[in-house]
């Protein structure tokens, strides 16, 4: 039995868009030759991580707190699927695979980010390995997934995140230069490696959702007052 914490006040996701009005859309980004990709992190910033998302006894802080075994995670000395794998040894009584199934959900201020964006820039789900824990449908999981324009995982490329060819082959696979990209995480070490890459790069502070999609806002030209009458970020 899994215990996930309350989730923040909002609707759920919305419906997906029309498929044939997503591709007409797509198309035409392309043929307008669009001002960049946006490239978003799954878990930690489209999808809460599990010190926000679960309500359980004793569970880790995280970033949240004090941890130190989290913090091999964020300097990039460990990959966070074995800081898991280290957890589940410690507590054996947690299924952290149902814990990330059940409890997991899309922010509502990366709904909102994409919404404000209005297929602007091309905005891609960048993870490393979702499957490990959902499957390999996990995008039917989250309908608002079908809002991105594309969806890359890492350990299909290849290379996992934070090495920087990670974000040379996700560029490679977009048709897209890494200079024309902002990628966005909530671990530095992976800000590390895209910057190595030539991207630009943007932290997600989990702590603070509201105020880092505002920054990402930021980065891209987007203001506060008028989302809709500017161009948006282009490097």
């Amino acid at each position: 039995m899994t215990s996930c914490a309350p989730r923040p006040p909002g609707g759920p996701e919305p419906v997906p868009p029309d498929p044939v009005r997503a591709a007409r859309r797509r198309a035409l980004r392309r043929t307008r030759g669009a001002g960049g990709t946006l490239l978003l992190d799954m878990g930690g910033v489209v999808i809460p991580t599990l010190f926000e998302s679960t309500d359980v006894p004793g569970f880790p802080a995280g970033p949240t707190g004090p941890d130190d075994d989290y913090r091999a995670v964020e300097v990039g000395e460990s990959q966070e699927r074995d800081y898991w794998a280290r957890l589940a040894r410690r507590r054996p009584d947690l299924d952290i695979g149902a814990l990330w199934r059940d409890c997991s959900y899309v922010r509502g201020e990366i709904l909102g980010l994409i919404g404000r964006l209005a297929g602007r820039v091309r905005v891609v789900a960048f993870t490393n390995d979702m499957a490990h824990w959902f499957g390999d449908d996990w995008p039917q999981r989250f309908p608002a997934v079908a809002r991105f324009d594309g969806v890359l995982e890492a350990a299909k490329l290849g290379v996992l995140k934070p090495d920087p060819a990670a974000f040379r082959a996700a560029a490679a696979a977009l048709g897209e230069d890494p200079r024309r990209c902002l990628f966005v995480d909530d671990l530095a070490a992976n800000l590390d490696g895209a910057r190595r890459a030539g991207m630009a790069a943007e932290l997600f502070e989990v702590t603070d959702p509201a105020g880092s999609v505002a920054r990402v806002a930021r980065a891209l030209g987007l203001p506060a007052d008028e989302p809709r009458r500017r161009r948006v970020w282009s490097p």
